[in-house]
C-alpha cells in the first residue's frame, strides 16, 4: 500500500473509531485496532492524538462543505429547489455516512479548545456559502424577500441538526422529507 493510501485508511478508520468512541475518547491504539496495523504505524502518520483529531474534523467539514453546500451552484434548479435538494441529501446521508454525522453532532457541541475553534471556522464558511445561495435565492425570486440572508443561512444550518436527531430518532425518511419540505416552502420560498 502506497504512503498516501495507508494514511488513507488509517483516516477512515479513525473516523469509524471517533464515531463509535467519541472525538476526546478515542485513542491511536483504537484506530490501530479498527485498521488491523501496529499503533506505531498510527504515530508514524499522525504523531498526535490533537492531530488526529485535527484530520479527522477536517475530513468531515469537507465531507459536509463540499458534499452538501458547495456543490449546489448548478444554477439549472432555482436556489430555493437546490436547498431542499441539499438538505434531503443531508437526510439521504445520515444513514448513509452515519459516522461523519455522528462526528459532526459531536464535535457541533464542543465550546472550547482547539477542535472548538475549527468548529467556528467550518461555521463561519458553512453560514457564508448558504448566506450566497439564499441571496442567489432572493435574486431569481425563489427566496423570499424578508428573509434576512445570514438568518436564513443559520436556519438552514440547522435544520440540518434537527434532520440528523430526527433520523437518529427513529423518524421516518418520510417524515424527515415532509418536514424539510415544509421549512422551505413556508420559511425560504416567497
Amino acid at each position: 500500500m502506497s504512503p498516501e493510501a495507508r494514511r488513507m485508511q488509517i483516516l477512515r478508520c479513525a473516523i469509524k473509531a471517533f464515531a463509535e468512541k467519541g472525538i476526546l475518547n478515542t485513542t491511536h491504539a483504537d484506530v490501530s485496532k479498527l485498521a488491523g496495523v501496529a499503533s506505531p504505524t498510527v504515530f508514524h502518520y499522525f504523531p498526535t492524538i490533537e492531530g488526529l483529531q485535527a484530520e479527522v474534523v477536517k475530513e468531515v467539514r469537507r465531507f459536509l462543505l463540499e458534499g452538501f453546500v458547495l456543490s449546489r451552484s448548478d444554477k439549472a434548479s432555482s436556489a430555493s429547489e437546490r436547498i431542499e435538494d441539499m438538505l434531503h441529501s443531508f437526510r439521504k446521508a445520515v444513514d448513509t455516512s452515519p459516522d461523519e454525522v455522528t462526528i459532526w453532532l459531536e464535535w457541533s457541541g464542543m465550546t472550547r479548545g482547539f477542535l472548538w475553534e475549527l468548529y467556528l471556522e467550518f461555521y463561519r464558511d458553512t453560514v457564508a456559502a448558504l448566506r450566497s445561495l439564499i441571496l442567489e435565492g432572493r435574486r431569481d425570486n425563489s427566496v423570499s424577500q424578508r428573509i434576512d440572508a445570514s438568518d436564513g443561512a443559520r436556519v438552514v444550518l440547522s435544520m440540518a441538526h434537527a434532520i440528523a436527531h430526527m433520523r437518529f430518532s427513529g423518524s421516518s425518511p418520510k417524515t424527515v422529507k415532509k418536514t424539510v419540505h415544509s421549512l422551505v416552502s413556508i420559511y425560504i420560498a416567497p
